[in-house]
């Protein structure tokens, strides 16, 4: 057996300094019960404007009528909320939901700063997902959105002055028109981190992983130590593919591969894929399973059948069944646009009840993304338990891992073999699996060091180290960190950093970025406990491995689920894996077969490792 001990639910709260104050649990149970109303109003406007589309008038104000209710909301608890901590009154418990009661934020701020703050991010976040550009060599005609008009230009493009030139369209239109709105947006984030109680304005930052400055940096920095030896060589083989296609004046031996022609490549990952898009795929000859295709002759051709078949697959884990009444009463989002149409859980809060989204779209992509909405439905529930302070996830993105380490899971040959999807033995073995590992690779690997140079620049800027428009050192950064350079240099007459800000302009990026890690660990972890994966053993490779039908996994992921954010997301940890901290060796061990692939094509081919 073994599944961790049930004592381990409770680290952090058995040892209570002092006993439950009285007072204090009246003030916790109201803030529960009112907050719980608020925040289920909060999601029938999301839901509601899930249903009819992003620029539907009556969901957008329901969510700015709600978002301006909580906010009134906490203010009214400010004062008391102080009083209370100043006291040290109550148990660990009730400390710890003292501390979940939602923060000012902004609303710290003075009327004046207040006005402008928002008016800042709000200006940046229309700039970048609105802004127009010009097309090539056409003045006159500047109606192109990035997504998908100039994005769909490119990705077809094989015209590289057109592609350099997007690249700079992007970047004056996005980046330096938007850099002195950059600028004083990060100092207001500086007053609001003081305003909120915290001295340095890089521990606000990390505040949602309940880690500061220097311990979130530290742990991002041992995770990209931990992955350049696989990004290295993954790096000078894509440098090596596009010195194929583009010649080497143009991408050059020992030097950091061009952006703009490196986005193209890597960004086709990102899309429904097609082999002939990489020159040196592992295996060309075999190519890649056609999953969609797949899904439509075995029948599961209707999103209510990948629904049910999705839901007997947790309940086969040991997760409870779910009930017809939830399909019955599931309701289709309004958009088939491919980027914007997913499965979807909703949860309330003072409402005993979940609610379902569904895509009507029925490709490979929505098959995998129904295995991580039951997980958020199956996390919701199991975390409802807990009062409405304490039923968030420990940071965001964390049940994410969770969904996305079992989509993984789905996506293994093994498994869809079982479901009859893929017929044929070719898909376990290793050339193909290679291939797949390749895409994948472009995904995560590439992704992860673009994340942590969007962050690490920002905090820099907090700490006070960099100017907030250092342009030079975001390069520094990108060329160190991602191995890629600008077309041109750039220096401080440019500015790049808003162009690459994919998310608003407040949002860190270490969730997103420790979410895709933890992922492939908690993989890990469940396959060696199921003794599917050993290391060094190429009978038993992590990317093979099927969790289907392993009880045992229900049990603990229940416990952990039912934690909600009552205790650190380290306490949490150690309930699924039985350690507390997040680490890369998990995805170093699910693209092994890739990265020795990666290092003999590189000797082989005498592709140069790194880059000066």
């Amino acid at each position: 057996m073994w599944i961790p001990a049930a004592v381990l639910l409770l680290v952090g709260l058995a040892r209570s300094e002092s006993p439950p104050d009285a007072a204090l649990e009246r003030f916790l149970n109201e803030i529960s019960q009112q907050l719980a109303v608020i925040y289920d109003q909060a999601v029938l406007a999301q839901l509601l404007n899930e249903l009819r589309g992003p620029n539907d008038l009556v969901a957008l104000l329901e969510i700015e009528v709600t978002d301006d209710k909580l906010l009134k909301y906490v203010r009214t608890l400010t004062t008391r909320k102080a009083k209370f901590k100043r006291l040290g009154l109550g148990d660990a418990r009730q400390r710890r939901l003292l501390d979940k009661i939602p923060q000012l934020g902004y609303e710290a701020l003075s009327g004046r700063d207040l006005k402008l703050v928002y008016a800042l991010a709000s200006s940046m976040s229309d700039n970048y997902h609105n802004v127009k550009l010009c097309a090539y060599k056409q003045p006159g005609n500047c109606t192109l959105r990035l997504i998908p008009e100039v994005q769909s230009i490119v990705q077809g493009s094989r015209d590289l002055d057109e592609i350099e030139y997007y690249w700079f369209e992007w970047r004056s239109r996005t980046g330096l028109a938007t850099r002195s709105q950059f600028v004083d947006f990060m100092d207001l984030y500086k007053k609001t981190a003081q305003l909120n109680g915290y001295p340095r304005a890089e521990d606000y930052w990390f505040r949602s992983l309940e880690l500061d400055g220097q311990e979130a940096m530290t742990l991002l920095d041992r995770i990209m130590h931990g992955l350049r030896p696989l990004f290295l060589q993954f790096h000078a083989h894509v440098r090596g593919s596009l010195r194929k296609m583009h010649g080497e004046h143009l991408v050059p031996r020992n030097r950091p591969y061009p952006q703009h022609l490196a986005e193209v490549f890597i960004g086709n990952a990102f899309r429904r894929v097609q082999a002939e898009w990489y020159v040196d795929l592992p295996s060309p000859e075999i190519g890649l399973a056609n999953i969609t295709q797949e899904l439509h002759r075995r029948g599961l051709s209707t999103t209510q059948r990948v629904f049910w078949n999705v839901a007997e697959y947790f309940r086969a884990l040991g997760f409870p069944q779910l009930e017809n009444s939830l399909w019955t009463y599931a309701q289709k989002v309004s958009s088939d646009d491919d980027d914007r149409c997913w499965h979807k859980a909703w949860r309330y809060y003072a409402l005993p009840r979940t609610n379902f989204t569904y895509c009507p779209l029925n490709d490979e992509e929505r098959f995998f993304n129904m295995f991580e909405a039951q997980s958020d439905l199956q996390y919701y529930r199991a975390a409802s338990v807990q009062p409405t302070l304490l039923q968030e996830e420990p940071f965001p993105n964390f049940s994410d891992a969770i969904g996305k380490c079992f989509s993984m899971a789905a996506s293994s040959p093994r498994f869809l073999r079982k479901l009859g999807i893929l017929r044929e033995n070719k898909w376990k073995e290793l050339p193909a699996r290679l291939n797949r590992l390749y895409i994948q690779g472009l995904r995560v690997v590439f992704l992860l060091p673009v994340f942590y140079v969007l962050d690490r620049y920002r905090v820099e800027v907090l700490a006070g180290h960099i100017k907030a428009d250092d342009n030079e050192a975001y390069w520094r950064f990108t060329e160190h960190y991602t191995g890629a350079a600008a077309p041109t240099k750039r220096t401080n007459e440019q500015f790049d950093v808003p162009a690459k800000l994919l998310m608003e302009v407040d949002d860190q990026y270490a969730s997103n970025f420790l979410s895709i890690v933890l992922q492939f660990q908690l993989l890990k972890h469940f396959c060696t406990k199921t003794g599917q994966f050993e290391m060094g053993n190429p009978r038993k490779p992590l990317d093979l491995c099927d969790l289907s039908d392993q009880r045992g996994i229900g049990e603990v992921l229940k416990q952990a689920m039912s934690l909600g954010s009552s205790v650190h997301y380290r306490e949490v940890l150690k309930v699924l894996l039985g350690e507390p901290e997040i680490s890369v060796d998990g995805l170093l061990a699910y693209f092994q077969p890739l990265h020795d692939w990666l290092q003999h094509q590189n000797q082989e081919n005498n592709l140069e490792v790194g880059w000066t």
